[in-house]
């Protein structure tokens, strides 16, 4: 299996000093990646705190605390390029007046701070605490260019030009800040012009292998479905229902499989919105707009936003096969879940995916839009499960080799306390 490369250190006995080392994960909108990192490091002896946008009060759970920072609105509309700048500038102030109070008025000193990079959160870390040490996640770079090629990919507008470049300001502001700078696949690091793509050191975000595991006695039983046992599930599992993630391709493919066969069931785990991409229309939906132009059986489609994690991790352990598509973006969790728990993942044949999947070795490969390719596919894993079971076992072996949690984790704990050893570098 082709994962994506670690440059980890082989993780040795804790050494920590004797106060618990403090870390502080910022982020937008949540705990996002940093959730299960930041509780196994506290579970280690770190002090950990996470930050992100919302009404502030403190909350401990998991041995982590959890603090908020007010978001502000930009009075620049969605439609003006400036809108992003003065985005990342508010959210900056935001994050910024936390740090600051927690510093000063609480005494809080982090050794280790590490933010969710593009958001403008992180910018402001060097300015409260200019001896801590800082790294910069980083998933993605907005360009058109193949760096490596020399060339653009496509086609594109110069105002989407000019909107690609506001974005990555405040993703190439952290280059005169931060210590050290993360990124999850080698593919999304790619997306950096050399001289930043060099300063990255690509590492998978790991996955718990214990709870993203197989279970070949699972089934759908739930208020919103049943489906008896034996039956063929198909399954997609996404935030948002949008071309990005082939939400609209997948459906095609499922009308035409639909009309060649009658013993599977089809279960969608996505939000009716677009999480990437542009937005529709007040009142309009990709779903909405699917429901129009297919002819689809919904006695055997099931339809339900993103359910909590042990449900959705049922509903992937029982998958016949689980379809993940992507134009060239950031990878999502969820492919690297599904291959932990040994689903047959059908994917899209772009970069992100085959940096995770070799055809008929650990998955499938497809051309997304190609909705006649797709349900022949399908079909074949529906017929064939003693092949697709090799291709399942291989899927969690490479995993488990790569990307498992319980030595990915460790690794970077190593790399945090050499981290701890060294000068900071300050702004």
């Amino acid at each position: 299996m082709n994962g994506p490369a670690t440059d980890l250190p082989p993780a040795g006995p804790a050494a920590l000093p004797a106060t618990r080392p403090r870390i502080l994960f910022l982020h937008l909108t949540g705990q996002g990646q940093f959730q299960f990192f930041g509780t196994w490091l506290a579970a280690q002896g770190w002090d950990v705190t996470f930050a992100h946008g919302g009404v502030d009060r403190i909350e401990e759970v998991d041995g982590c605390r959890t603090r908020r920072f007010r978001i502000r609105d930009t009075l620049i509309p969605r439609s003006d390029f400036r809108h992003l700048l003065d985005h990342a500038a508010q959210n900056c102030r935001g994050a910024t007046e936390l740090m600051f109070r927690m510093r000063h008025a609480e005494g809080y000193v982090p050794d280790i701070v590490m933010a969710h990079v593009g958001w403008g959160v992180g910018l402001g870390v060097k300015l409260v605490w200019p001896d801590c040490r800082y790294i910069a996640y980083h998933e993605w770079y907005y360009t058109d260019r193949n760096w490596d090629k020399g060339r653009a990919e496509r086609p594109s507008d110069v105002m989407d030009q000019v909107a690609d470049r506001m974005r990555n300001l405040p993703i190439t502001a952290e280059f005169d800040l931060a210590d050290a700078h993360w990124c999850p696949t080698r593919f999304q690091a790619s997306r950096f012009p050399p001289a930043l793509r060099d300063r990255i050191t690509v590492l998978a975000d790991g996955v718990d292998c214990d709870l993203h595991r197989p279970d070949p006695i699972a089934r759908i039983d739930f208020d919103w479905v049943t489906i008896p046992p034996g039956v063929p599930v198909l399954t997609y599992a996404t935030r948002g229902m949008e071309p990005l993630r082939g939400f609209p391709q997948f459906l095609r493919a499922i009308e035409r499989l639909q009309r060649q066969r009658q013993d599977f069931h089809t279960v969608i785990l996505a939000n009716d919105a677009v999480s990437y991409g542009s937005r529709l229309p007040a009142g309009d939906s990709w779903w909405l707009r699917m429901m129009d132009q297919l002819d689809l059986d919904h006695r055997r489609l099931h339809v339900n936003a993103m359910r909590p994690r042990e449900e959705y991790a049922t509903v992937l352990q029982a998958s016949t096969a689980h379809v993940y598509f992507t134009e060239p973006f950031v990878t999502s969790w969820s492919l690297t879940e599904a291959l932990a728990m040994g689903c047959l993942v059908v994917g899209s044949n772009t970069a992100p995916v085959r940096e995770m999947i070799e055809d008929m070795e650990n998955g499938l490969i497809v051309d997304m839009d190609d909705a006649e390719e797709v349900a022949e596919t399908l079909s074949w894993a529906i017929d064939t499960p003693d092949r697709a079971h090799a291709l399942r076992q291989a899927a969690r072996a490479g995993v488990l080799a790569r990307q498992d949690a319980a030595h990915v984790f460790p690794a970077k704990e190593a790399l945090l306390r050499a981290m701890l050893a060294q000068s900071p570098v300050t702004g």
